[in-house]
């Protein structure tokens, strides 16, 4: 894939979908429509939950539109939804509000205004709208290309298309690619003729390419192609693989948060990232030596060239996602953990800390446990105040002392 040194080419990259899980302050719960209405919002609430809330309502703005729905108060009564908590909650800005300006900042700052802790990304979903490839090659030309086997595609071998079958070729609109279990999800389509098909009931896209630059014209559209990576909750870092002299290398990991995504000079950075990894095609190439049939063998993938479709900014570091361990793949860290807190629940000298170990053990997963790690460069004190506080029946103080005991034992391994 090809670096340009003086690319200045318009980009038009957005955020199309945003969800985090998060916890309710223990001091406002519940923090339901009721709780935002006292607080001057205009709220509305829909007759029924979801699988795994009971309750779904939706925030407008300062100027009365929908920003961001809230799904709280899960269904704690099925096993399915182990390790939720009361105060578990989902946020999601409304596809509209992912195209303003700002629109990590504007969820950050709302969930700091009312107190939300922060637990991971649940989805992303980043796009990338455009006419033509860098290389000037065109959307559909380039599809129809692929699916004649003339490139092939180095990751997510399950492939999904839709178009239609015409009298000389077939007309592709969308290829999809990954697992619905898949940590991201790829998709290439033509969104205009989507936007078309739907009536054009979204016109804040078009008001995204009018102000990018890539159409003039609202009422004339051209055919705008969209590249969308859908990152979903089992992401949890970003690692460099590779620096911009094209040598590999390894740093530290980059935790998977907001902070990444702000802005949009950071929204193509993290397009540049996953579609080094995740939109990367091969010719495919025979080897030179001729079988005695005549034919000749395929090269091997890694031997072939690649296909240069997009100019990356110079002196950019790619960085991948790093999956959390699926469910079933036991971390030997977390047994060594789960092991020493059962020991001093079970023999340590203070009750309170065996009644605060006990806690833990009882309101962790796995993927929560990872919060407590000392690998860490800080152990998270607000999760092991929140884990006693939803548990146990303790003043604001005391949990305030316990939690900081047993996070002082996570740090120095006593409890490791």
């Amino acid at each position: 894939m090809g670096r340009d040194q003086n690319v200045s080419i318009p980009r038009c990259v957005n955020l199309d979908w945003l969800e985090v899980y998060a916890m309710e302050d223990n001091n406002l719960y519940p923090m339901n429509a009721e709780y935002f209405r006292s607080k001057g919002y205009w709220v509305t609430e829909r007759d029924y939950g979801t699988r795994v809330y009971a309750e779904m309502f939706t925030i407008q703005d300062d100027h009365g539109n929908a920003w961001i729905e809230v799904r709280r108060n899960p269904m704690s009564g099925s096993s399915e939804f182990t390790g939720l908590s009361e105060l578990s909650c989902h946020l999601r800005l409304v596809n509209r509000a992912c195209y303003s300006n700002q629109p990590i900042r504007d969820l950050a700052e709302f969930m700091v205004r009312h107190g939300y802790i922060f637990q991971r990304i649940f989805r992303l979903d980043l796009c990338y709208d455009f006419l033509t490839f860098d290389s000037k090659d065109r959307p559909d030309k380039f599809l129809r290309r692929y699916t004649e086997k003339k490139y092939s595609k180095v990751n997510q071998c399950k492939v999904r298309v839709i178009g239609d079958d015409g009298w000389s070729a077939f007309d592709w609109e969308s290829v999809s690619w990954g697992s619905p279990t898949s940590m991201v999800g790829t998709k290439m389509y033509n969104k205009t003729k989507e936007l078309q098909a739907t009536g054009n009931k979204k016109p804040w896209i078009v008001q995204a390419w009018i102000e990018s630059k890539l159409v003039s014209d609202p009422l004339n559209l051209p055919d705008v192609w969209r590249i969308e990576f859908s990152i979903h909750s089992s992401a949890r870092n970003w690692v460099v693989i590779e620096d911009n002299s094209g040598k590999h290398e390894k740093k530290r990991a980059i935790p998977h948060n907001l902070e990444l995504y702000d802005g949009r000079d950071r929204l193509w950075q993290r397009f540049q990232d996953l579609a080094f990894h995740y939109f990367h095609f091969k010719y495919v190439e025979r080897v030179e030596k001729l079988n005695s049939d005549g034919t000749r063998d395929l090269k091997r993938k890694d031997l072939c060239r690649d296909k240069v479709l997009f100019k990356w900014d110079a002196n950019h570091e790619f960085y991948k996602l790093d999956q959390v361990a699926k469910e079933g793949q036991v971390k030997r860290d977390d047994e060594i953990l789960r092991r020493h807190l059962t020991r001093y629940r079970d023999s340590h000298s203070d009750n309170d800390v065996r009644k605060a170990c006990g806690a833990i053990l009882a309101n962790l997963d796995r993927e929560q446990l990872r919060l407590y790690h000392p690998g860490k460069n800080d152990v998270d004190i607000e999760a092991i105040r929140l884990k006693l506080a939803t548990s146990t029946d303790w003043s604001y103080q005391h949990v305030v002392e316990v939690a900081e005991e047993i996070r002082k034992l996570i740090i120095e391994k006593e409890i490791w």
